[in-house]
């Protein structure tokens, strides 16, 4: 194998995924080889960095970390006028304005009466009755 194949197949190597003849080539050649050495250390250094396992969580410092943002949310009060707005203001400008959407959508009797003018119906001309 040339060095750049040596160098290409490091990671398999490290993983023992070699067969018996390309392990050993491999092996041999790391002998000898410095500049693979150093690309083998630092490949084992960069597993090593992002497969190491998480620390476990310290029971201490979860419950001071809850008791922190609870203090925080508790100190932080609302305001009346806050709750008021919230509880009322909040939905009362809600109904006006679905009352108002209804008002312009809603389908009337002087809808083809020009604008200004509102349609009067009387009942002789709906009856079909001459006057």
């Amino acid at each position: 194998m040339t060095h750049e194949q040596i160098q290409e197949r490091l990671n398999e190597w490290l993983d023992g995924e070699l067969d018996a003849s390309a392990f050993a080539e491999v092996s041999s050649h790391l002998d000898a080889c410095a500049a693979c050495k150093g690309d083998v250390l630092r490949l084992r250094r960069l597993g090593a960095a992002l497969f190491k396992s998480p620390a476990a969580a310290d029971s201490r410092s979860t419950e001071a970390f809850v008791a922190r943002v609870m203090a925080r949310v508790e100190a932080e009060s609302v305001s009346p006028w806050e709750k008021f707005a919230a509880r009322f203001l909040a939905p009362a400008f809600g109904l006006a304005l679905a009352g108002l959407i209804f008002t312009i959508y809603v389908p009337r009797a002087d809808i083809d009466a020009p604008l200004g003018v509102v349609a009067s119906v009387d009942a002789d001309s709906v009856l079909g009755v001459a006057p």
